[in-house]
């Protein structure tokens, strides 16, 4: 048995060694093979050859070990690139996702902009002011909340008839209304307040919100910011009263898209509407619009009253908070977000009872109000704050 080429001395022992074991060769051969001339006993060379053969099957068994080792530690350097090729595949996609939500928040900053170019102020006649104010100057508030502009829907009962229908149209005519209802009501006061509690738009907020969008929210935002402009001043104008605009922001106004989170933190859409209705009124000095805010906190005749659009669910809670926070008792809470009408007393003031209001929305009944149960009529709210006596007065317009 000769020793090949390029054969590694241990590999041709190894190969004879194993040639004994399997009856090829006998020990003589073996011996001859690895030691040359042969000078040892038959017994000699069994001996011999089970000494090597020992040390070989040793050696097998580590190098076997040491295979296994390195395999093992391939292993893991596989997984920890498989690793790293998911992080990578994951940050792409993260990027590719941002890339995309920066290309739509471009291309609608651009359609902002380009409606924002075209606005004009309205010039609109001074209307006739009071001119035989209260003996104790009287403030009054109208709230309204939930308009979400773009949702078009209808609901229906159980016999197929309409529970409530909803388009831009019957929202416009329901915030019409609103002015008919208050003129009939022939109310006397000085000046106007006037706070819409957030989700002015539909927004993208879950799925249930596609179904019943008919327009590109963009488009939406511009529209709604036009109606509102005209209907601030227009209100004015039949009430002939000064008139503060506050508009607080709400979840679906959130710049997002099907996530559960907004795609740029702080951003709202109802921003837009305010800085467009500001633009739109700003040479009506007797019409007055505040910058947009998440919260809102305005003394009206001697009531600290907080506006904020009302997700949180205790607003007990949220009271005591910002009270804490701001350093300023809050008397009242006026917020939106349920879709329905709620009043609470929750302690005493000087001048009168500490309350939560929750305001009713414009949209009325939807699908998704429905399916968790919390069905009310379109409304709005309207109250009388009187000075020394706070707040005298207080009634829901249903729509």
């Amino acid at each position: 048995m000769n020793r090949k080429e390029n054969e590694s001395y241990l590999a041709f022992v190894k190969r004879a060694t194993n040639a004994v074991s399997n009856n090829t060769i006998d020990y003589t051969e073996w011996s001859e093979s690895l030691l040359g001339q042969v000078r040892y006993s038959y017994e000699n060379l069994r001996r011999c050859y089970q000494v090597v053969s020992t040390i070989v099957q040793g050696i097998e068994n580590d190098i076997e070990g040491e295979n296994q080792d390195k395999a093992a530690e391939m292993q893991d350097m596989l997984e920890q690139l498989k690793a790293e090729r998911i992080k990578i595949q994951t940050a792409n996609l993260e990027y590719n996702a941002i890339q995309r939500a920066e290309a739509r928040n471009d291309l609608f900053n651009e359609q902002i902009i380009k409606a924002i170019e075209r606005l004009e102020p309205i010039k609109g006649a001074r209307p006739k002011l009071d001119v035989e104010p209260c003996d104790k100057h009287r403030t009054a508030l109208l709230a309204i909340s939930d308009l979400h502009a773009g949702s078009t829907f209808t609901v229906k009962g159980i016999y197929n008839e309409i529970v409530n229908e909803y388009s831009y149209d019957i929202m416009c005519a329901r915030l019409w209304s609103i002015i008919d209802k208050i003129e009939a009501d022939d109310i006397v006061f000085d000046d106007l307040t006037v706070a819409i509690c957030g989700d002015l738009v539909e927004g993208i907020l879950r799925e249930s919100s596609l179904t019943k969008l008919r327009e590109p929210v963009t488009d939406t935002v511009i529209r709604l910011a036009e109606f509102l402009s005209e209907w601030i001043y227009q209100l004015s104008i039949r009430l002939e009263k000064k008139v503060n605009v506050v508009i607080i922001g709400g979840n679906h106004d959130t710049v997002r898209s099907l996530t559960s989170r907004p795609m740029f933190e702080g951003e709202n859409l109802t921003k837009i509407v305010v800085e467009f209705i500001k633009l739109r009124l700003q040479d009506l000095d007797w019409i007055t619009v505040d910058d947009y805010q998440d919260v809102a906190i305005k003394n009206i005749q001697g009531v600290n009253v907080m506006f904020q659009h009302g997700e949180d669910k205790d607003l007990r809670t949220t009271m005591d908070y910002f009270s804490n926070l701001y350093n300023i008792d809050v008397d009242e809470i006026v917020a939106g977000h349920l879709h329905r009408t709620e009043s609470k007393t929750v302690g005493i003031t000087e001048l009168g009872d500490r309350q939560l209001t929750r305001v009713g929305s414009i949209v009325g009944t939807d699908s998704y109000a429905k399916q968790i149960r919390a069905s009310a009529r379109p409304s709005c709210y309207m109250a009388l704050y009187e000075e020394d006596n706070g707040k005298t007065w207080s009634r829901n317009y249903y729509l």
